[in-house]
């Protein structure tokens, strides 16, 4: 994730808080379309962990059929909320908008094929495809943005991205292919087509929590402070991407003990007191250092983000156990979970419309209700676990 970091950092600086604010909305706007579809990786993830080896590349023909079956699915909804998405972020560019759209329908593909390596616990590559899809954004939003292409260009530098990836993911693959690439078995891609879409309700909960305040954000506030809020919210949500890498291999790993009936809540247990203490240390530095970061990384334009990082501190700490909570949801298919997590999202959508006086507001409910959706998985952890 350091690529992606030194992505967002340039693009900023370069385009200034205004500019970098309404970037930010547009592609929070993209994550929250892209990972409830990205279920599809855990589902392929998790058949690959059961299924007998010997029918891998016949599953890699399904897998493929339904990664074009949910990039069909998501045109239709990115072409049914168009206007909605136009009105609510006060953006009317077609052109920023259809990148927009275009991100996480050529995202599907890298992220399937991710998913096999992650089911065939083949963590390096997994990282690898992970790391490529950065760094060439990383090098493309360079050379746009500098060329002058501002915030088309950093939009687009995803696309290529994670075409770069996909190429990776083949390679690493290559052994596993066999004519045709896309197959369709009735009974077996039917089930496999809906397993994703209940998967999604999974990933597209934590998603929309994550990603939904920068949106709001805009569409309560103007695109300067929003370019503060961004800044912030980029940084101070470091710690859960470093937590989101445990997360990656607590799943399948507990669907494996899970199969095999060791005692998989311990292994939880013990993965979420590991990211607390490193969480606690985190905030600290947080705490001490953010004028230092801010100035450095961003710069004298982003300095009233400084008390929005220090904040953003604790609230990390919950909101990177609750990632690592909905991969343990998932992992069991604790039902019970998904509704409680649903309703403490519109619960903070709801808290931001109605209480905004400040930015820090937006914080604040963010990391109530992250605390609420992890203490809430703990009960519910403890009320399914066999073991």
């Amino acid at each position: 994730m350091v690529a992606n970091y030194f992505f967002h950092l340039y693009v900023s600086r370069i385009l200034g808080p205004a500019k970098y604010g309404i970037y930010n909305a547009l592609f929070s706007t993209t994550i929250l379309f892209t990972l409830p579809f990205a279920a599809i990786n855990l589902v392929v993830a998790r058949e690959i962990v059961v299924i007998d080896k010997n029918k891998l590349k016949n599953f890699l023909q399904q897998a493929f059929f339904l990664a074009f079956i949910l990039t069909g699915i998501l045109f239709v909804v990115l072409l049914c909320s168009l206007k909605w998405i136009s009105s609510f972020l006060h953006i009317k560019s077609f052109l920023l908008l259809f990148i927009t759209f275009l991100i996480p329908i050529i995202s599907i593909f890298p992220i399937t094929l991710a998913g096999v390596l992650q089911g065939l616990q083949l963590f390096r590559p997994f990282a690898l495809v992970g790391f490529s899809s950065q760094f060439f954004r990383l090098i493309w939003g360079v050379l746009l943005v500098s060329l002058g292409f501002e915030i088309v260009g950093a939009l687009l530098s995803s696309v290529l991205g994670a075409i770069c990836a996909l190429c990776l993911a083949i390679y690493f693959l290559k052994d596993y292919f066999k004519w045709p690439f896309v197959r369709f078995q009735n009974g077996k891609s039917k089930a496999l087509l809906f397993k994703t879409l209940f998967y999604s309700t999974y990933t597209g909960a934590f998603s929309f929590l994550m990603y939904i305040d920068v949106p709001l954000v805009k569409h309560l506030f103007s695109a300067h402070e929003t370019g503060l809020y961004s800044a912030a919210a980029l940084l101070g949500k470091v710690p859960i991407w470093l937590v989101g890498s445990i997360g990656s291999v607590v799943f399948p790993k507990i669907v494996e003990m899970k199969k095999q009936n060791q005692p998989y809540f311990r292994f939880y247990i013990t993965a979420l007191l590991v990211c607390f203490v490193a969480l606690v240390v985190g905030a600290l530095g947080y705490y001490l250092l953010a004028p230092y970061v801010i100035k450095i990384l961003f710069g004298a334009a982003y300095l009233n983000s400084i008390p929005l990082l220090r904040l953003f501190g604790l609230t990390a700490i919950p909101l990177s156990l609750a990632s690592i909570a909905v991969r343990y949801a998932l992992a069991i298919e604790d039902k019970r979970f998904l509704y409680f997590h649903w309703f403490s999202n519109f619960g903070f959508v709801f808290s931001v419309y109605v209480m905004h006086p400040s930015l820090k507001y937006a914080i604040i409910w963010l990391g109530l209700w992250s605390t609420i959706i992890f203490i809430g998985s703990l009960f519910s952890g403890t009320y399914s676990r066999s073991n």
